[in-house]
């Protein structure tokens, strides 16, 4: 059987809050995910947290920004609708280990110019399997590359994105990349041609596609339904080049 990787978007979110370490937890117990795709923002105090948005609004009901606000004021409040309260990278990570479960570990804006706060989550994961760094943000994958040579570092490009830019950034390793956009043979030979690879991310498992073995750049999906696209996938053949 030809499978890709398939990474749980946020954890498995039809039972528990995204981002939060019960999330992640069922993910690899309830589904058929491979490995687990989170967001870090960076608290007031240097801490980085599992969460995606840089505005507390729609956690946890308070219109404030995560790097405006402490641990310990982040921690008083529980996820709206939940008992839990946001996870800190750290956390997260005491039950990762152990359990080798593989991560996206995507970096938000609030790491941004703050290099020595980044340097310590890269410590945390520099010796780990199976572990890849994201972001929309280029300076700051830079500075991972910079930390730790041997971290593969995927960049998320917006949909107007120029492509041939990757010319000029060739410590770039992957690319996360939304299906409406880039599910196209054009992008998959522009980043087999510069030894990139593709993950693609808004994936339902409803893709006719999915079903059929995959261009070689493409190496995995992150999506909120790891058992739909794993059944998907059931059959697939490998991929053969013509």
């Amino acid at each position: 059987m030809y499978r890709l990787p398939i990474y749980a978007h946020r954890g498995w979110t039809k039972h528990e809050p995204e981002n939060t370490l019960e999330a992640m937890k069922e993910a690899m117990i309830q589904t058929a995910a491979d490995g687990i795709e989170f967001d870090l923002q960076l608290t007031k105090d240097r801490i980085a947290i599992v969460t995606h948005d840089l505005n507390l609004k729609r956690m946890l009901g308070i219109s404030k920004c995560v790097n405006d606000c402490t641990l310990n004021e982040i921690r008083s409040q529980k996820i709206k609708g939940s008992r839990h309260c946001i996870n800190t990278f750290s956390e997260l990570l005491a039950w990762a280990i152990p359990n080798k479960v593989p991560m996206n570990i995507e970096l938000k804006e609030s790491f941004i110019g703050r290099t020595a706060d980044l340097e310590i989550v890269v410590k945390k994961t520099q010796h780990l399997p199976n572990v890849h760094y994201s972001s929309f943000h280029l300076e700051v994958l830079q500075q991972v590359k910079v930390m730790n040579p041997t971290a593969e570092v995927a960049f998320i490009p917006k949909r107007k994105f120029d492509w041939t830019r990757l010319n000029d950034l060739p410590w770039i390793d992957a690319l996360h990349v939304n299906k409406h956009f880039f599910y196209k043979e054009k992008y998959w030979n522009i980043a087999q041609d510069l030894n990139k690879v593709l993950r693609f991310y808004s994936i339902t498992g409803k893709e006719k596609w999915l079903q059929k073995p995959q261009h070689p750049s493409i190496v995995g999906w992150i999506t909120d339904e790891p058992n739909r696209v794993a059944d998907a996938q059931r059959y697939v053949d490998s991929y053969v080049e013509e």
